[in-house]
């Protein structure tokens, strides 16, 4: 194993507390839709790009034996498998809300929902599973001396998910101003697309896996003298990312009625660009002290987090509904939206303290990492 790098952590924990804070608008009582919250929840949709990302650069430059990797992958289907049942029970005998049955437990563990009830975000543990099905043939095309066949893959992916998706947006504005459906021309075009709806986490796993690898070669992380891209120049270039992003939010909100999300936000081009940036600067910048040591903690325990956030909402939600917060309700939206970060900031912190104490526990600390 080589020094661990502790921008992987920062970037894996910036990733972390968006996805809490974009699901804290979803699913507590008082978010703000306004322009401030629209303008936060827009900031967070480099999450999940930024996730598989990291999970290539860790992962792909690494020498792979195929046993191992397929034991690891069936390790983490049962403990992925274990979260759903406690969710499950969580919300069943906790939070009551819904009624549910024996086939939803099972449609949930097959990669489905679970009834009425917030369990959506287990998308991102079936899209890093496929990925580690189909891994081995990743690999094999990322070590060969003919990088042809990952050109082609990387090629396809991308224009068929960054691409179409960004070329729709634009002919959705040019609509909007001719009055005429240019976009449904490219409605078709996802039958010749082999990957489907999540082939896009496939093209950030692989380019982190790039950038892993420059990182590497470098002797500890020096891709961006290896692009000859300026930090401040990059920083910027991530501003004018943010900008764009949030254009294209205040244009769908005008036209399609799109509240605090971004339609295809995490693979638009300007999130694809903002998400390279954004580890390319992290795993150049030296962090030592307190903020290295706090990164390492939360970027070792961020598949706790994941798993503990919901209940975490869900409770806060519950909090919420006391009198006392009731003036969250008459707050601006600027206000109310601080108050917002502030609660999202409690929710991580203490799912992160309980995944910290659990993974002392032996046995029961195994379902606090992959």
């Amino acid at each position: 194993m080589g020094k661990r790098i502790v921008g992987y952590d920062v970037a894996k924990s910036i990733a972390m507390f968006f996805v809490v804070l974009l699901h804290f608008a979803f699913y507590t009582r008082y978010y703000s839709g306004g322009l401030a919250g629209t303008a936060v929840t827009t900031l967070c949709v480099i999450c999940v790009p930024l996730f598989f990302a990291v999970n290539g650069a860790l992962l792909l430059p690494r020498t792979f034996d195929v046993k191992k990797h397929y034991k690891k992958t069936c390790t983490v289907v049962a403990i992925v498998s274990i979260w759903k049942l406690l969710i499950a029970a969580f919300f069943v005998y906790v939070d009551g809300s819904h009624s549910v049955g024996v086939k939803n437990l099972v449609v949930f563990l097959f990669g489905g929902g679970f009834g009425e009830y917030p369990v959506g975000y287990f998308w991102f543990m079936n899209a890093l599973i496929a990925v580690y099905l189909i891994y081995p043939l990743i690999k094999i095309a990322f070590d060969s001396n003919d990088k042809s066949a990952m050109g082609c893959l990387l090629a396809v992916i991308f224009c068929f998910s960054v691409g179409k998706d960004t070329v729709r947006v634009i002919l959705q504005m040019l609509g909007s101003v001719s009055h005429h459906d240019f976009a449904s021309v490219l409605d078709g075009v996802g039958q010749f697309y082999i990957f489907g709806d999540y082939g896009y986490v496939l093209m950030y796993f692989v380019i982190g896996g790039l950038i892993g690898a420059s990182v590497s070669r470098a002797g500890g992380g020096h891709c961006l003298d290896r692009f000859r891209l300026q930090p401040t120049v990059a920083l910027l270039a991530v501003l004018l990312c943010y900008i764009v992003t949030f254009a294209i939010q205040r244009y769908q909100h005008a036209v399609q009625g799109t509240n605090l999300t971004v339609d295809y936000g995490y693979w638009l081009f300007p999130t694809f660009l903002a998400t390279i940036l954004v580890l390319q600067l992290l795993v150049n910048v030296k962090m030592e002290g307190v903020v290295a040591a706090v990164s390492k903690v939360v970027g070792a325990n961020t598949f706790g987090i994941y798993m503990l956030h919901m209940i975490g909402l869900v409770l806060m939600s519950r909090l919420q509904a006391l009198p006392v917060f009731s003036c969250l309700g008459n707050m601006n939206s600027i206000l109310v939206t601080l108050m917002n970060i502030v609660m999202a900031l409690f929710v991580f912190l203490g799912c992160l303290i309980v995944s910290v104490l659990l993974r002392r526990i032996p046995v029961v600390g195994r379902l606090f990492s992959l």
